[in-house]
C-alpha cells in the first residue's frame, strides 16, 4: 500500500503541474480519488479483509496508465473553436425540456401508486432502474438527456437574461436525482456544475469542498429512506465503508479473463446491437452487475471490473491509457477556451470521480453519444463559426 500511495502522490504533483494547478485535471482527479479511497480504508473501522496484490497490481497499472496518457495529451496545444452555440437550438432543447418535465411526474405517480413494498423511497428506486414488473429502466429517454444537455448550456452562458432558464434547468436535474433517488444523479449535478464555474473562475476548491460535504450527509439520509433504518443507524462511517472502502475488496473477488464471451463487458454495445439486429444470439451482459455477499454486499466493483474481467491486467493498462488519452485530450481543449469543451468536460468529470464505484462510460457509453450529439448540435448549427489559435498558458 506505501507504493501506491507514493506513486499516487508522484502523480497528483506531476498533474497539477502539467494542469496549471486545475484541480479538474483527469490526471490530478485519477490520483487524488485513490489517496483519499486508501486512507478512508485505513482510517475507517471495518472487518474487511487486507487486499491483495490484484488489487493493488491493478491500481498501480490504472493509475499509471491513467495519468500517464492524460499527461501525454494535455502537453500539446490545439486549435479551438470558440463558436458559441445557436439560440434556436437552445431555445429548441429549454422548450423540449419543459414540456416532457410531464413524464417524471407520471413516472414518480404510477412508481408510488403501484409500489409494494410499503417504501416509498425504495418504490421510486426499485421503478426507475427496472426492477419492478410496471417499469422498465427510467434513464433510456432521451429527454433526460436533453435536459442536461440544456442545463450545461445554458449554466455556461448564464446571465441575467438567462437566468430563470438555468434555474428551471436545475431544479428539473434535481427532481430527476430526488424523483429516482439516485444518488449518482446528485453527484452528477454538483460535479458538472461545479466543473463549468471552476472554468468560469465563479468558484473555488473551498466551495467544492462544502459542496461535497452536503451531499454525503444528503446521501447518507437518502439511503436510510431507501431502507427504513435511521440516520443514526446509517452513520457516515458505514456509508462510506459500503460504497467507498468496499469496492476495492470487492475487486479482490474477480477472477481475471473470466467472461463468458470475449469483451462481453467492454464491447456490451456492440454485443447489444448484434443482439438486437439478430446477428447474434448473445445476449448483452446486464449493466446491473451481480451481487456478492462476501466480504461484504455489493455489486460495484471499481472502474477496472470490465477491462479485468475481460482481458486481465493487460486490459487494466491498455483501457487505463486510452482513458487517459480521451480525458487529456477534452481537458486541454477545455483548458484552451472552447466553450463546448468545457461542457464536455464537465460531463466527464463525473465519470473520473466515480472511478472508484465502477465504470460509468463504458456502461452508459450510447448514452454518453448521445449526450455528445446533443452538446454538438447547438455549436454546430452557429453562425459564428471561429477558429482561434491557442492562447499561452
Amino acid at each position: 500500500m506505501t507504493l501506491v500511495f507514493i506513486v499516487c502522490i508522484v502523480l497528483a504533483i506531476l498533474g497539477l503541474t502539467v494542469s496549471k494547478n486545475n484541480i479538474f485535471s483527469p490526471s490530478v482527479i485519477t490520483p487524488v480519488v485513490w489517496i483519499a479511497v486508501l486512507l478512508l480504508f485505513v482510517a475507517l473501522p471495518h472487518d474487511l479483509p487486507p487486499l491483495s496484490w490484484q488489487f493493488f497490481g491493478s491500481l498501480l497499472l490504472w493509475v499509471a496508465m491513467m495519468c500517464l496518457g492524460a499527461m501525454f495529451t494535455q502537453s500539446f496545444r490545439y486549435r479551438v473553436s470558440v463558436n458559441e452555440p445557436s439560440q434556436l437550438i437552445r431555445d429548441v432543447f429549454f422548450w423540449i425540456s419543459i414540456a416532457t418535465f410531464p413524464l417524471l411526474l407520471l413516472f414518480v405517480k404510477e412508481a408510488l401508486q403501484t409500489g409494494a413494498t410499503g417504501n416509498w423511497a425504495l418504490d421510486l428506486r426499485l421503478a426507475a432502474i427496472g426492477k419492478t414488473s410496471t417499469f422498465k429502466e427510467v434513464y433510456g429517454g432521451l429527454y433526460l438527456i436533453v435536459w442536461q444537455v440544456a442545463y450545461l448550456i445554458e449554466l455556461f452562458y448564464y446571465s441575467k437574461k438567462n437566468r430563470y432558464r438555468v434555474i428551471i434547468l436545475g431544479l428539473m436535474f434535481l427532481a430527476l436525482g430526488i424523483g429516482t433517488m439516485s444518488k449518482t444523479i446528485l453527484l452528477e449535478f454538483i460535479l458538472k456544475t461545479v466543473g463549468i464555474l471552476f472554468f468560469k473562475n465563479k468558484v473555488k476548491v473551498k466551495h467544492l469542498v462544502v459542496a461535497l460535504v452536503v451531499l454525503l450527509v444528503a446521501f447518507v439520509v437518502m439511503q436510510s429512506m431507501r431502507y427504513n433504518s435511521s440516520v443514526g443507524a446509517l452513520d457516515r462511517k458505514s456509508f462510506l465503508i459500503t460504497y467507498v472502502v468496499g469496492n476495492t475488496s470487492a475487486f479482490d473477488t474477480l477472477e481475471p479473463n473470466s467472461s463468458t464471451h470475449c469483451g462481453e463487458n467492454v464491447f456490451r454495445m456492440y454485443y447489444a446491437i448484434s443482439n438486437k439486429l439478430g446477428l447474434s444470439d448473445i445476449k448483452p451482459v446486464d449493466p446491473i452487475l451481480p451481487f456478492i455477499y462476501k466480504p461484504l454486499e455489493t455489486n460495484t466493483y471499481t472502474a477496472m471490473y470490465p477491462f479485468f474481467k475481460d482481458f486481465g491486467y493487460l486490459g487494466v493498462g491498455v483501457f487505463a491509457l486510452l482513458y487517459g488519452l480521451l480525458f487529456g485530450w477534452i481537458f486541454r481543449c477545455a483548458q484552451l477556451g472552447s466553450p463546448m469543451f468545457i461542457i464536455l468536460n464537465a460531463i466527464i468529470i463525473p465519470l473520473v470521480v466515480m472511478q472508484y464505484v465502477g465504470d460509468v462510460f463504458i456502461t452508459n457509453l450510447s448514452g454518453y453519444i448521445k449526450q455528445i450529439i446533443l452538446l454538438a448540435l447547438p455549436f454546430a448549427f452557429s453562425y459564428r463559426r471561429k477558429l482561434s489559435s491557442p492562447p499561452s498558458q
